[in-house]
Protein backbone atom coordinates (compact mmCIF):
# COMPACT_ATOMS: atom_id res chain seq x y z
CA UNK A 1 0.00 0.00 0.00
CA UNK A 2 2.80 2.38 0.85
CA UNK A 3 4.31 1.94 -2.63
CA UNK A 4 1.14 3.15 -4.36
CA UNK A 5 1.45 6.51 -2.63
CA UNK A 6 4.86 7.01 -4.22
CA UNK A 7 3.57 6.53 -7.76
CA UNK A 8 1.70 9.84 -7.88
CA UNK A 9 4.56 11.97 -6.51
CA UNK A 10 7.10 10.31 -8.83
CA UNK A 11 4.78 10.81 -11.81
CA UNK A 12 4.31 14.46 -10.82
CA UNK A 13 8.08 14.91 -10.57
CA UNK A 14 8.54 13.42 -14.03
CA UNK A 15 6.02 15.89 -15.45
CA UNK A 16 7.72 18.80 -13.72
CA UNK A 17 11.23 17.82 -14.83
CA UNK A 18 13.11 20.65 -16.52
CA UNK A 19 13.79 20.61 -20.23
CA UNK A 20 17.42 19.69 -20.82
CA UNK A 21 19.81 21.23 -23.34
CA UNK A 22 19.67 18.16 -25.57
CA UNK A 23 15.90 18.64 -25.88
CA UNK A 24 16.24 22.33 -26.79
CA UNK A 25 19.80 23.03 -27.92
CA UNK A 26 20.99 26.62 -27.70
CA UNK A 27 22.81 28.31 -30.52
CA UNK A 28 21.55 26.12 -33.35
CA UNK A 29 19.81 28.98 -35.14
CA UNK A 30 20.31 32.76 -35.33
CA UNK A 31 18.68 34.56 -32.38
CA UNK A 32 16.59 36.66 -34.76
CA UNK A 33 15.38 33.71 -36.83
CA UNK A 34 15.98 33.14 -40.52
CA UNK A 35 17.96 35.77 -42.41
CA UNK A 36 15.75 38.56 -43.73
CA UNK A 37 16.09 40.55 -46.92
CA UNK A 38 15.02 43.72 -45.12
CA UNK A 39 17.31 46.48 -43.87
CA UNK A 40 15.16 46.79 -40.73
CA UNK A 41 17.18 46.00 -37.65
CA UNK A 42 20.56 46.87 -39.16
CA UNK A 43 20.67 49.87 -36.78
CA UNK A 44 19.82 49.66 -33.09
CA UNK A 45 18.64 53.29 -33.11
CA UNK A 46 16.17 52.61 -35.93
CA UNK A 47 14.24 49.69 -34.39
CA UNK A 48 11.71 51.64 -32.27
CA UNK A 49 11.07 54.38 -34.88
CA UNK A 50 10.54 51.69 -37.53
CA UNK A 51 7.93 49.98 -35.33
CA UNK A 52 6.21 53.35 -34.80
CA UNK A 53 6.17 53.88 -38.56
CA UNK A 54 4.56 50.47 -39.15
CA UNK A 55 1.72 50.90 -36.61
CA UNK A 56 0.98 54.51 -37.66
CA UNK A 57 -1.34 55.64 -40.41
CA UNK A 58 -4.67 57.14 -41.40
CA UNK A 59 -8.02 55.45 -40.90
CA UNK A 60 -8.39 52.41 -43.15
CA UNK A 61 -4.71 52.34 -44.14
CA UNK A 62 -3.16 48.95 -44.85
CA UNK A 63 -0.29 48.39 -42.43
CA UNK A 64 2.77 46.36 -43.36
CA UNK A 65 2.42 43.67 -40.70
CA UNK A 66 4.72 41.27 -42.53
CA UNK A 67 7.49 43.84 -42.24
CA UNK A 68 6.81 44.07 -38.51
CA UNK A 69 6.77 40.28 -38.06
CA UNK A 70 10.25 40.07 -39.60
CA UNK A 71 11.54 42.43 -36.91
CA UNK A 72 10.65 40.01 -34.10
CA UNK A 73 12.66 37.07 -32.78
CA UNK A 74 11.02 33.63 -32.75
CA UNK A 75 8.84 33.39 -29.65
CA UNK A 76 8.72 37.17 -29.14
CA UNK A 77 6.00 38.83 -27.08
CA UNK A 78 4.11 42.09 -27.39
CA UNK A 79 2.46 43.12 -24.14
CA UNK A 80 -0.20 45.82 -24.25
CA UNK A 81 -1.06 47.19 -20.82
CA UNK A 82 -3.94 49.23 -19.46
CA UNK A 83 -4.96 51.23 -16.44
CA UNK A 84 -8.52 50.45 -15.43
CA UNK A 85 -10.90 50.20 -12.53
CA UNK A 86 -9.48 46.77 -11.70
CA UNK A 87 -5.91 48.11 -11.57
CA UNK A 88 -3.03 47.73 -13.96
CA UNK A 89 -3.49 44.97 -16.52
CA UNK A 90 -1.22 43.27 -19.05
CA UNK A 91 -2.06 41.04 -22.01
CA UNK A 92 1.05 39.28 -23.40
CA UNK A 93 0.55 38.10 -26.98
CA UNK A 94 2.35 37.12 -30.14
CA UNK A 95 3.15 39.78 -32.74
CA UNK A 96 0.38 38.31 -34.95
CA UNK A 97 -2.16 38.60 -32.13
CA UNK A 98 -1.02 42.18 -31.57
CA UNK A 99 -1.50 43.00 -35.27
CA UNK A 100 -5.06 41.65 -35.12
CA UNK A 101 -5.74 43.70 -31.97
CA UNK A 102 -4.30 46.81 -33.63
CA UNK A 103 -6.56 46.30 -36.66
CA UNK A 104 -9.62 46.00 -34.41
CA UNK A 105 -8.75 49.08 -32.35
CA UNK A 106 -7.28 51.39 -34.98
CA UNK A 107 -8.29 50.00 -38.37
CA UNK A 108 -11.04 52.55 -38.87
CA UNK A 109 -9.46 55.55 -37.18
CA UNK A 110 -6.18 57.35 -37.54
CA UNK A 111 -3.36 56.45 -35.23
CA UNK A 112 0.09 58.04 -35.24
CA UNK A 113 2.81 57.16 -32.77
CA UNK A 114 6.23 58.77 -32.68
CA UNK A 115 9.29 58.53 -30.51
CA UNK A 116 10.13 61.64 -28.52
CA UNK A 117 13.14 60.38 -26.52
CA UNK A 118 14.96 57.17 -25.73
CA UNK A 119 17.55 55.56 -23.50
CA UNK A 120 19.61 52.55 -24.59
CA UNK A 121 21.57 50.10 -22.45
CA UNK A 122 23.58 47.56 -24.40
CA UNK A 123 25.83 44.67 -23.53
CA UNK A 124 27.17 42.40 -26.25
CA UNK A 125 24.26 40.94 -28.19
CA UNK A 126 21.49 42.30 -25.97
CA UNK A 127 20.03 45.76 -25.55
CA UNK A 128 17.23 47.38 -23.62
CA UNK A 129 15.56 50.46 -25.04
CA UNK A 130 13.19 52.78 -23.20
CA UNK A 131 11.41 54.77 -25.89
CA UNK A 132 8.96 57.46 -24.84
CA UNK A 133 6.14 58.09 -27.28
CA UNK A 134 3.25 60.35 -28.14
CA UNK A 135 0.11 59.27 -30.00
CA UNK A 136 -2.24 61.33 -32.13
CA UNK A 137 -5.20 60.59 -34.39
CA UNK A 138 -3.62 62.63 -37.21
CA UNK A 139 -0.02 63.72 -37.78
CA UNK A 140 -0.66 67.36 -36.85
CA UNK A 141 -3.31 66.65 -34.21
CA UNK A 142 -3.09 67.15 -30.47
CA UNK A 143 -1.26 64.58 -28.36
CA UNK A 144 -3.79 62.03 -27.12
CA UNK A 145 -1.55 59.83 -25.02
CA UNK A 146 2.02 59.58 -23.90
CA UNK A 147 3.96 56.73 -22.41
CA UNK A 148 7.08 54.61 -22.51
CA UNK A 149 7.78 51.49 -24.55
CA UNK A 150 10.24 49.00 -23.10
CA UNK A 151 11.97 46.95 -25.79
CA UNK A 152 14.30 44.02 -25.25
CA UNK A 153 16.44 43.47 -28.33
CA UNK A 154 18.81 40.77 -29.54
CA UNK A 155 21.59 41.01 -32.13
CA UNK A 156 22.36 37.80 -33.99
CA UNK A 157 25.54 39.08 -35.65
CA UNK A 158 23.68 40.53 -38.63
CA UNK A 159 20.74 42.51 -37.27
CA UNK A 160 18.76 43.60 -34.22
CA UNK A 161 15.38 42.04 -33.54
CA UNK A 162 12.72 42.48 -30.89
CA UNK A 163 12.43 39.82 -28.20
CA UNK A 164 9.74 41.72 -26.33
CA UNK A 165 8.00 45.06 -26.23
CA UNK A 166 5.82 46.26 -23.37
CA UNK A 167 4.47 49.71 -22.71
CA UNK A 168 2.88 51.78 -20.01
CA UNK A 169 0.88 54.94 -20.56
CA UNK A 170 1.63 58.04 -18.59
CA UNK A 171 -0.82 58.90 -15.81
CA UNK A 172 -0.88 61.67 -13.20
CA UNK A 173 0.34 59.09 -10.67
CA UNK A 174 3.40 58.20 -12.76
CA UNK A 175 4.54 60.83 -15.24
CA UNK A 176 7.25 60.13 -17.78
CA UNK A 177 10.67 60.66 -16.15
CA UNK A 178 12.50 63.82 -17.16
CA UNK A 179 15.22 61.87 -19.04
CA UNK A 180 12.52 60.47 -21.35
CA UNK A 181 10.36 63.59 -21.58
CA UNK A 182 11.28 66.10 -24.26
CA UNK A 183 8.83 68.66 -22.79
CA UNK A 184 10.84 69.04 -19.54
CA UNK A 185 14.05 71.07 -19.44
Amino acid sequence: MQGSYLIVPLFALALAAPVHAQDNPLGTAPACGPAQDSQDGRSLAAVAPTLYDIVSGPAGAKKDWERMFKMFAPGALVTPTSHGAGGFGAAPQTPRQFAALNERLFGQRGFYEREVAHQVSQFGHIAHVYSSYETRDRPDGPVLRRGVNSLQLLHDGARWCVLSVTWDAETPAHPIPAALDHTKP
